[in-house]
């Protein structure tokens, strides 16, 4: 067991890197979806939620199945799907055809997320729990590498052909299905079908509830200030700048901002370890601080300092996406037992595809009339509710640890 845990030590942070995402994909998205497919801005933004629409449906049979054939097996159907979603993005003749490769791409993640649990338990069953933090830093930060090095030729690779970046994208993404043959779920937990009603089913306690909320709104926040962020930069230089600088200056923020994604995960563990309780007030309110200059920078007049100061915001958003995931996954995993866990990081994933949806529709209909400026502040005033949300939770969080230290300490008469 412990050669079996070894291997899947060494193989799940490379897995994650290369089944993080759409890897060459994500840095030219809004170029390629605006260029090559010609879709307008309503259509970009409609995409995430349309295919988000569609998993919500999904989610709760897509959970069943996980827990009938296995972790082993979903992490293999999780890389299939991302890869069927690259090709279909690729080649889809319509918006329809693209929309079924973000559906693709939305399954996967439900399915990937089995990954997460095989290696909390291959953890468990060696008694090395401790180091799941770790490992996880460990492929997130591999991934932000790897999307770093992306960035400095996506937009070359774009100018040159604007299919070459998509080539590179599929061919991560076999990589990827190859690496997940690797990655097994040896324990009793594989598999949670046979496993009693009581201990699989989640119990719905305060704290629980809102660190699922608080999990489920951040990312929305976050995908809109990374996506549509990045389409309202991108509107805004292309009003005084031609298609070719405008593309090698996203590139440049884009090449900066994993710069600072790689340094993120690679201070992460230790910041992690000072500041653990009171990391969710910290990510938060940097969302929020990030937004802020995303919105306000675009009224700059010279046009330098537009972009320095939305290119900051932009920077701040890749700074605290990996965080927060982690974060949330080790406290609830450390305050739940193991059977529900699977169940958990699905409820997750549903209140991030709720949020996305929700937001994504009101973005869309807001864009049919107003700018990406009204977006924008609209954005900001879910990161402020955010933010009063993981106050909350930290409070929660302190008052469960120190129920859990008391209950461990002798009582004294």
């Amino acid at each position: 067991m412990n050669k079996k845990s070894d291997r899947i030590r060494k193989v799940y942070p490379w897995y994650w890197a290369f089944e993080g995402d759409l890897l060459f994909y994500i840095a030219i998205d809004t170029l390629f979806l605006t260029i090559v497919k010609n879709f307008s801005s309503a259509q970009v933004v409609s995409l995430a939620s349309v295919s988000t629409f569609v998993c919500i449906l999904l989610q709760f049979p897509l959970l069943g199945i996980i827990r009938k054939i296995g972790n082993t097996a979903s992490v293999r159907c999780g890389s299939f799907f991302l890869l069927l979603s690259a090709i279909f993005i690729t080649v889809g003749p319509n918006y329809w055809m693209v929309v079924l490769g973000r559906v693709f791409h939305d399954v996967a993640g439900i399915f990937r997320s089995a990954s997460v649990v095989a290696l909390e338990n291959c953890l468990d069953d060696t008694d090395s729990r401790g180091e799941f933090v770790k490992i996880r830093t460990q492929g997130s930060t591999i991934y932000a590498i790897i999307t770093m090095l992306i960035s400095f030729v996506a937009s070359l690779m774009f100018n040159f052909n604007h299919y070459l970046p998509m080539i590179g994208c599929i061919t991560t993404c076999l990589i990827g299905f190859i690496l997940s043959l690797f990655i097994v779920d040896y324990t009793k937990y594989n598999k949670l079908n046979n496993q009693k009603k009581e201990k699989v089913n989640v119990h719905y306690s305060k704290f629980v509830v809102l660190a699922i909320a608080v999990f489920g709104l951040f990312y929305p926040i976050v995908t809109s200030g990374q996506s549509d962020g990045k389409l309202f930069i991108q509107q805004n230089l292309l009003t005084e700048l031609s298609v070719d600088d405008t593309s090698l200056i996203i590139g440049g923020i884009l090449c900066f901002s994993r710069i600072v994604r790689v340094v993120s995960n690679m201070l992460f563990v230790k910041i992690y370890r000072q500041y653990r309780l009171k990391m969710g007030m910290l990510l938060t309110c940097s969302l929020g601080l990030s937004i802020a200059l995303l919105l306000f920078g675009s009224f700059i007049t010279p046009l330098f300092f537009r972009i320095v100061v939305m290119a900051l915001g932009y920077v701040i958003i890749l700074f605290i996406r990996d965080p927060f995931k982690l974060y949330i996954q080790d406290i609830l995993f450390d305050h739940t037992p193991k059977e529900q866990h699977q169940t958990l990081l699905t409820l997750m994933e549903f209140s991030v595809k709720v949020g996305t949806t929700g937001t994504g529709f009101i973005f869309t209909l807001v864009l049919l009339n107003y700018s990406m400026v009204v977006v924008m502040a609209i954005t900001l005033f879910i990161a402020i509710i955010e933010i009063a949300l993981s106050i909350w939770l930290y409070q929660l969080v302190m008052q469960h640890s120190a129920e859990i230290t008391a209950e461990q300490s002798p009582k004294t008469r």
